[in-house]
């Protein structure tokens, strides 16, 4: 079984298939997903929007089918500037994101426990902070449980 490995990006995208883009190329070069996967990620978010507003912050999660996916983790991309993406509970809603976190996950079994302990991290504002300004140790630290989950 292969170890869940963390990634945290730090990237400049513009908009979303800009950020896409960024994280399908870091994703490629560290070979943790297939080339189909830019394609895939983009198609599921049109046809299911992953922005979740928390009330005190809007963040999107990002995820594709296990097909797509050649080594297990979870990425955690910090953008400069915020993007839109579209409610998952409203998508005609848009929402500015700044922090997009992506799971890898490579057995269809486990994809509903990462989103799941994904939402619950999320919900608490200092975990939040955390994710987007912490070191690679903070970050790690926080995301634990999660990659449990992978």
């Amino acid at each position: 079984m292969t170890t869940p490995r963390l990634i945290v990006a730090d990237v400049t995208a513009t908009s979303q298939q800009d950020l896409y883009a960024q994280v399908n190329n870091r994703l490629t070069t560290d070979n943790m997903v297939r080339p189909t996967f830019l394609a895939a990620v983009s198609a599921r978010e049109k046809e299911f929007p992953t922005g979740l507003d928390f009330g005190y912050v809007s963040i999107a999660i990002p995820h594709i089918d296990p097909e797509h996916v050649i080594s297990p983790g979870i990425l955690v991309c910090r953008n400069s500037t915020a993007t839109t993406f579209h409610a998952m509970d409203d998508p005609e809603r848009e929402l500015d994101v700044q922090l997009s976190i992506w799971p890898l996950v490579t057995d269809p079994k486990n994809q509903v426990d990462m989103l799941g302990a994904v939402i619950e991290l999320v919900q608490d504002k200092s975990s939040y902070h955390i994710l987007l300004h912490g070191n690679q140790k903070e970050v790690a630290d926080k995301l634990s449980g999660v990659l449990a989950t992978v």
